[in-house]
């Protein structure tokens, strides 16, 4: 009985409507959320500033890897896996944080992104996040809100069968 439960519970869990990231346009206060988005193309070296903290990025395509340079501890890490999640109405993206301790040890640190990632946390719309570049220090992209992301539930699983290697430090 409870195998059969707990195999319905998955069922309804992975066929699940979850919220897009454009539904969090009007969300004005800190909340617990769940929602898909596209990854954005990431690539290059960006300096990151979330708050009063700033991190270097380097972009590997669907997702980067952020180090903090200076600034406040920020969350529970020093570095974190990032993403930019574009919505479906094609103009809301948020910038969603994820350990890279934790990425790199789920993932193997070279994951393969797919086409729609489901992640769940804090979102913050008060906090304000926005890529510079790192010569000039001028804005390449952003403001975005933040989500600081607890689990991944769709969009990175593939990797596990990728090696290790990308994420360092």
């Amino acid at each position: 009985m409870f195998a059969l439960l707990f195999a319905i519970g998955l069922v309804g869990i992975k066929s699940s409507d979850y919220r897009d990231v454009s539904s969090l346009k009007n969300l004005e206060y800190k909340a617990y959320v769940t929602v898909k988005g596209r990854p954005v193309s990431l690539s290059g070296t960006y300096l990151l500033r979330v708050g009063d903290t700033l991190f270097l990025v380097k972009g590997y395509g669907s997702y980067a890897v952020a180090s903090r340079v200076s600034g406040p501890r920020f969350g529970s890490d020093d570095s974190y896996a990032v993403f930019i999640l574009e919505g479906q109405d094609g103009h809301t993206k948020i910038l969603a944080l994820y350990s890279a301790t934790t990425f790199k040890t789920l993932y193997g640190g070279s994951p393969a992104v797919s086409s729609r990632i489901v992640v769940e946390g804090t979102y913050d719309p008060a906090l304000e996040a926005v890529l510079l570049d790192p010569s000039t220090g001028s804005r390449v992209a952003g403001p975005y809100s933040v989500l600081l992301v607890s689990k991944i539930f769709e969009g990175c699983h593939e990797s596990y069968k990728a090696p290790a290697g990308r994420v360092e430090g």
